[in-house]
């Protein structure tokens, strides 16, 4: 007979990837839509660090937020009560959106605002925030040149916030909560807000995530008795989360170094 501790991790680890799997392909439903402001300029600096130029980085970033924003309006007036049978409006508002977008970035970089990393959409003032979170760009890099800008943006939205959830599994199990609770606190957190806007193409999501790996370390120093791995873990998160937006890596660290 198997040791019931090791029938039981074997479970633990199949609910784990299971509830990662079903958040994965549930999030097929929405390749493309969930971009924010920000993203156009974490997009940009990640294929500048692919070796693109500013204006194929432009190109791409732009015909990528465009095409979001078009696949917003398509859902929108699909299901509006009164517009729902109107003609599609993908190509209206594509052509719109690039030609705002262009109106914005054709003068700067005419101009010669070519510094940095990032595309030119705002002032090199504001830009520079930006600069200063090389984090984020990076982790897209391999995503980005494996499967292309739009899969790859949503596949690492699917790693970061699958990330995210198997950490909340970690943590309730290190803090000896029951395996069942562990895989609840685990799909909440795919359901919830915190889900939805890991999924996200902006820092948020990896912020959360590497938050949560700090946790963890906290939680194997206390509960676990690890007092080498713990530290290592918190370290690591907080490095890591530093390059990815560093205001809230000091406030996390000052948090930590308090308690």
């Amino acid at each position: 007979m198997r040791p019931r501790s090791r029938v039981d991790g074997r479970g633990a680890v199949v609910g784990v990837l299971l509830l990662t799997a079903v958040f994965a392909v549930l999030q097929l439903a929405n390749v493309t839509g969930r971009d924010t402001p920000d993203t156009r300029n974490y997009l940009s600096y990640a294929l500048s660090l692919t070796g693109e130029g500013k204006r194929a980085a432009a190109t791409a970033t732009i015909d990528y937020v465009c095409a979001s924003r078009a696949e917003r309006a398509r859902r929108g007036q699909s299901v509006h009560v009164v517009r729902f049978h109107r003609p599609d409006p993908t190509g209206a508002v594509l052509a719109e959106c690039r030609e705002q977008e262009w109106a914005v970035v054709r003068p700067r970089l005419a101009a010669g605002q070519t510094g940095g990393h990032t595309v030119p959409y705002m002032s090199e003032r504001f830009m520079a925030i930006f600069e200063a979170r090389p984090g984020y760009p990076a982790f897209l890099v391999p995503f980005v040149l494996a499967f292309g800008v739009t899969w790859g943006l949503w596949t690492a939205g699917v790693v970061i916030a699958g990330a995210g959830g198997v950490l909340v599994f970690l943590i309730l199990r290190t803090l000896s909560v029951p395996v069942p609770l562990a895989l609840a606190g685990q799909a909440l957190y795919y359901v919830l807000p915190c889900g939805t806007t890991a999924m996200r193409p902006m820092t948020e999501g990896l912020l959360m995530a590497l938050t949560l790996a700090a946790v963890w370390g906290c939680a194997l120093v206390l509960r676990a008795g690890r007092n080498r791995a713990g530290p290592a873990v918190v370290a690591g998160s907080l490095i890591a989360l530093f390059t990815v937006k560093h205001s809230q890596a000091l406030f996390l660290g000052l948090c930590l170094a308090a308690a």
